[in-house]
């Protein structure tokens, strides 16, 4: 999911909506299974929250129209460091904590290691189960037979790694057309060849070869 082409994207685990009985979204939720600390989880959280908002309008459709966005991070490791289980997050008034700006968009994060001091039943089963794979619960049990299901499909499996593959390739040729189209201009202000190399990482040859193209463009 991306605002644009010229944007950074984002590729939720999963994501999900809830809805009413006229099919209208209610809430949203994206779910993050994140194994290591990477030091910016908050600010990816912020960013996949913006993300999700960039594409929640249609063209015309009041603020209002907003709703609910959850961004969730299931983590093993407590990355604030003071011992909670779970923390949410949500903005409001620094000078009185009282007042939420109910913009309705919340983040959080549960550390599912710490499973056995949650007191929500249901939540406590989840996580009990990301820390230990131990399923001995109606919903994990679930999950659990999905996920067996999944692994067996070669099917499934295989399309998953397509995916992959065609996602990198998709990006990797845009990197190369940002660098072809730097070489280009720098070419066109008549920067020197050794120069052109150097900023757009593209070989001498790939540049020459830019040059003789626009050269035989201007002849026509």
């Amino acid at each position: 999911m991306s605002y644009d082409a010229e944007h950074k994207g984002v590729r939720y685990d999963v994501f999900a909506r809830e809805t009413n009985e006229n099919g209208e979204t209610i809430r949203s939720f994206d779910l993050e299974m994140q194994m290591v600390d990477t030091k910016e989880l908050p600010q990816r959280a912020r960013y996949y929250q913006s993300v999700g908002d960039g594409v929640a309008l249609s063209k015309g459709e009041y603020y209002t129209s907003l709703k609910e966005q959850y961004v969730i991070f299931l983590c093993p490791m407590d990355i604030f460091g003071r011992g909670l289980p779970c923390y949410h997050f949500e903005n409001r008034a620094k000078e009185d904590p009282n007042i939420t700006l109910d913009d309705r968009t919340f983040k959080n994060f549960y550390i599912f290691k710490k499973y056995e001091e949650f007191t929500d039943p249901v939540v406590k089963a989840y996580m009990k189960y990301f820390a230990t794979r131990n399923a001995d619960s109606r919903e994990t049990k679930t999950i659990n037979d999905q996920v067996s299901f999944y692994k067996a499909d070669t099917l499934i499996r295989n399309k998953y790694m397509t995916y992959e593959y065609d996602l990198h390739e998709s990006k990797e040729e845009g990197r190369a057309e940002e660098r072809r189209a730097m070489a280009v201009a720098m070419l066109a202000d008549g920067e020197p060849i050794e120069k052109i190399v150097k900023y757009s990482r593209l070989s001498e040859e790939e540049v020459l070869k830019l040059r003789e193209s626009g050269l035989e463009a201007g002849a026509k």
